[in-house]
């Protein structure tokens, strides 16, 4: 498992895979994992960003659109803890859209 990874979002891609049926070889089975989590992890961040007030979600576009590789984690989730009044709720609603998609299109 890749350290960057958050635990809860990998196992809930292993538990869609194994009831959408999936057989893979083990190293098919990684990359899968790996590319459904790069997958929901945008779907999550694209939702969060959405859910920032207007004036907010134009500051953050404007200082985080370099790539991930000059993200600061932990300003993020300031910003997103002290802006976003429902994360929970927008992670629940990800997870039913990434579920759904998933299995219509596999």
């Amino acid at each position: 498992m890749d350290e960057c990874r958050n635990p809860f979002i990998e196992n809930f891609i292993k538990k869609l895979i194994e009831e959408k049926g999936e057989k893979l070889e083990p190293d098919a089975h990684e990359r899968l994992v790996e590319s459904l989590n790069r997958l929901l992890e945008n779907m999550l961040g694209r939702n969060m960003v959405a859910a920032l007030p207007e004036e907010v979600q134009s500051q953050f576009v404007s200082t985080y659109d370099k790539g991930s590789r000059d993200i600061d984690i932990e300003q993020i989730s300031k910003i997103f803890n002290e802006y976003v009044s429902n994360p929970a709720e927008i992670m629940k609603k990800t997870l039913k859209e990434f579920a759904a998609l998933y299995f219509k299109n596999r």
